[in-house]
């Protein structure tokens, strides 16, 4: 059903995923190896070691029947994490959830050392702590370390903290409450009156790929033995033999313990990077068109004679400086001066002297009063130019004052309230709509209007194909470079989100056929792409809207669902087919449904919901079972603008798997800002068990107040959500992930309300992973799907909250400053 995604089995589908996306990790000197518990190391132990920035890896491991299901990633470049799901025995299972942080890297003399928490949450079976120093030696990889908890079985020597602070000579038992109680157990790390020792070495052998892998260990496995263990620990010492597939699998088998065998496969993937637009399938990247000398020329005379200047706000990237009017000012005359093609080496301003490095162009006079007239059209002090061929040593310098351009106001602003859109309704805007549209069609773009200028070009388009806009984009200009008019000096591209404008991005033809040719980066061109917020009156997108709408589309797709960590079942799937089918009434105004049908399932449908707090989302399973066939949603959407930056939306109907009702939200996202802040509100009724239209006798007011920041630092995102939640709890969800260029993100969430910890539940509070990997980064294909699970560690009704209740953020964000300044060159090399 909608909203629930996929979490062993899901992370089958990460590792298809990861085995796609192909990571360039050959160059290492050797390759890092994990575990049977998934995490960096030999074979039963951990090493100092920390795998590569980024690295998303899916292990399942087996030891003698114990079978391991580990989704780890290197969150940082010191800090990698790693959830756990392990069958022990056929009553009982274990989740944990790991860290592991780096305390040196690796140099020609020291180690590779780092500090580990198994079980961060909770007194799991897996819960123990180590210290563990790796170093390379020629074709061997040295480890040695410390452990606490589990890891201290073999109790070699006592505990050293013990020797400063008594307390930690005394370590709790296990108790056996399957992990994830909800809280760190801090009064437990690295307690204990022992310390185990363990260690190993990995020798690259003379094969490529093939190691063989030794190790003594210090896990004895006492906390099974104590279950009754499926085998016996004869031995601490560990053989086996590791090959790696190929750069996103690796196996490794071999044997435990003196009594049983052991395997490893893992998955790897490098969210780093992607497959290259070349070696996708789908639509070839257009060929860039170039006008001749004499066509640019007139252009540009053209453009300038109108007194017309391109809106230049990005300086770097969007977020590192907002401009003030006089900095636009400036910026709007380098880019014109650049953009003029006549021999501008560099622009500078000295006092009220404009200084130009030029090559000469025959007559020095009349090159200098040109450079004076574009100086005029965009509102600069200064009052004169001064022109030099730095490059020639004859020392000329031609000095021609600026006459100042009445259109402009005194604060270096042009006097117009907005960017004016002058349709040529003639033989040429239909021969561009005619051809662009059939060109378009080709790229998978769809075409919504066009409005042909004297000098410049309005285009708004839909793409529902490419995952990043700038791809979009920059498909779009290659294709204006070859149909646009000579005359088009200027390229003004405007995305739309259900018929509403939510971008500008502006190119100079000019400086983006010098690129082309160069095969140079977006960076390079400096002021000649502009972003900005799109404009709120769009009188050719308003022209183009009797022709667009009523709109209609449908879908149909198998889809997976789960229901996991159910100790009577822990793994339970349901295959459905879901269809969609909707009509877009006009710009904004959508209406839409969503059914699904049961193919298969092996839900039981045994275990009650169990929660003392109303059943908000502890009758899931009521719903699978009642519900297999019936309506997901049946809603009535309006998005609209209320300002540049501002947007809204109002929806009614039955708005998800469990719950029907109305409300809306608004998202202001500024622009050139890392931060966006939304509200949303809604009442909502609970849904009848067989998802048709009848409602239960429970109805909740549920919203929150949402900030969103988008980190300069790795790529991390912060979200804080604040507000009333669907069993009437009060509180905060705290969510923080990293986002690649790629597209994939990988994070955690935690939720805290006014329910105590008794109330909630196991668990305590509500927590769990957040998984976004784009199809387009681990296959070859243009698409925007995406992958999305919220892996929780059990289904609990403390602090949830109403699916999509802040999609605008999300809708929004392909378009984003952010998301086009991520893949910026992409406008320019698609």
């Amino acid at each position: 059903m909608r909203g629930r995604g996929c979490a062993v089995c899901s992370l089958a589908v990460v590792a298809v995923a990861l085995i796609h996306s192909q990571p360039a990790y050959a160059q290492l000197l050797i390759d890092t190896n994990r575990n049977t518990r998934g995490e960096v190391g030999i074979l039963d132990m951990p090493s100092g070691h920390m795998a590569p920035d980024g690295q998303l890896a899916f292990t399942v491991g087996n030891v003698g029947g114990t079978q391991r299901y580990t989704l780890s990633f290197q969150a940082l470049p010191w800090l990698d994490a790693a959830f756990r799901y392990t069958f022990v025995t056929k009553d009982y299972y274990d989740r944990s959830l790991a860290v592991k942080i780096r305390l040196l890297r690796e140099t020609t003399v020291l180690p590779d050392a780092s500090l580990g928490l198994c079980n961060i949450l909770g007194t799991g079976i897996y819960t123990c702590e180590y210290l563990a120093a790796s170093k390379h030696i020629g074709n061997f990889d040295f480890t040695t370390g410390l452990g606490w908890g589990r890891m201290a079985d073999n109790n070699v020597f006592p505990n050293p903290f013990g020797w400063v602070f008594s307390s930690f000579k005394t370590r709790a038992p296990f108790v056996g409450t399957g992990g994830f109680s909800g809280v760190t157990n801090y009064t437990q790390f690295f307690h204990g009156p022992k310390v185990g020792v363990f260690g190993g070495v990995i020798w690259q052998s003379p094969i490529d790929d093939l190691k063989f892998l030794a190790e003594y260990s210090s896990d004895l496995y006492s906390a099974e033995a104590a279950r009754g263990p499926k085998f016996k620990v004869h031995s601490p010492v560990n053989l086996a033999l590791s090959y790696k597939i190929s750069d996103a699998l690796s196996l490794s088998a071999g044997w435990f313990y003196g009594s049983t065998y052991g395997f490893t496969v893992s998955f790897n993937g490098d969210p780093t990077t992607m497959v290259g637009s070349a070696s996708r399938i789908g639509p070839a990247v257009p060929l860039p068109v170039v006008r001749d000398d004499a066509e640019q020329q007139q252009a540009l005379s053209k453009m300038l004679n109108r007194n017309t200047h391109i809106t230049a706000i990005r300086q770097g990237a969007p977020w590192v400086h907002v401009p003030t009017t006089t900095e636009r000012a400036q910026q709007n005359l380098q880019q014109a001066l650049l953009s003029e093609s006549i021999g501008v080496r560099d622009v500078g301003l000295q006092g009220a002297t404009l200084v130009v490095d030029a090559r000469g162009q025959g007559d020095a006079q009349s090159q200098c009063a040109q450079y004076a007239q574009i100086a005029a059209s965009t509102g600069t002090y200064a009052t004169s130019v001064a022109m030099a061929d730095l490059q020639n040593t004859n020392g000329f310098v031609t000095i021609c004052p600026i006459i100042a351009d009445a259109s402009y106001t005194r604060d270096g602003g042009r006097n117009e309230t907005a960017p004016t859109q002058t349709a040529i309704v003639d033989t040429d805007q239909t021969t561009l709509k005619k051809k662009l549209r059939a060109d378009m069609d080709k790229q998978s773009l769809y075409l919504d209007a066009v409005s042909l200028g004297t000098n410049d070009v309005w285009v708004y388009y839909g793409n529902g194909r490419y995952n990043s806009e700038s791809e979009a984009a920059g498909r779009l200009a290659r294709l204006l470079m070859a149909d646009a008019p000579p005359s088009i000096e200027t390229f003004h591209l405007i995305p739309t989100m259900s018929g509403l404008p939510t971008q500008e991005i502006t190119i100079a033809r000019s400086a983006l056929e010098r690129a082309t040719l160069a095969h140079g980066t977006a960076s390079a061109l400096g002021n000649a792409i502009a972003l900005n917020a799109a404009p709120l009156e769009n009188p050719a997108l308003d022209r183009a809207s009797s022709n667009i709408y009523p709109y209609f589309y449908w879908s149909l797709d198998p889809k997976l669902t789960e229901h996991l960590f159910d100790p009577d079942a822990p793994l339970q799937f349901m295959v459905y087919a879901d269809g969609v089918a909707g009509v877009q009434i006009a710009p904004g105004l959508t209406l839409e449904t969503e059914l699904s049908a049961n193919i298969w399932n092996n839900y039981t449908f045994t275990r009650p919901a169990g929660s003392v707090l109303p059943h908000v989302r502890t009758d899931l399973l009521q719903y699978l079972k009642d519900g297999q066939n019936g309506i997901s949603s049946l809603e009535g959407d309006y998005q609209m603008r209320l300002a540049r930056d501002v947007f809204g939306e109002i929806k009614a109907g039955y708005l998800e798997d469990m719950y029907m009702g109305a409300g809306g939200e608004v998202l202001w996202r500024p622009e050139n800002s890392r931060i966006a802040i939304g509200a949303d509100l809604y009442q909502v009724w609970k849904r009848d068990f067989n998802r048709l239209f009848g409602l239960q006798n429970y109805n909740i007011l549920t919203g929150h107040v949402s900030i969103y920041y988008q980190s300069p630092w790795y790529g991390l995102n912060f979200d804080v959500h604040v507000g009333r939640y669907l069993a009437g709890d009060y509180g905060g969800t705290f969510e923080i992930t990293r986002r690649f260029a790629s597209g994939v993100e990988v994070g955690a969430w935690a939720t805290f309300t006014n329910v105590p910890f008794s109330r909630f539940g196991e668990g305590s509070f509500d927590k769990g992973i957040i998984i976004h990997i784009p199809f387009e980064w681990g296959l070859p294909i243009y698409s925007q799907s995406s992958y999305d699970l919220r892996l929780a560690s059990l289904t609990r009704d403390g602090g949830q909250r109403l699916a999509g209740d802040d999609s605008l953020y999300e809708e929004t964000r392909r378009t984003s400053d952010g998301e086009i300044a991520q893949h910026f060159d992409d406008l320019v090399e698609p």
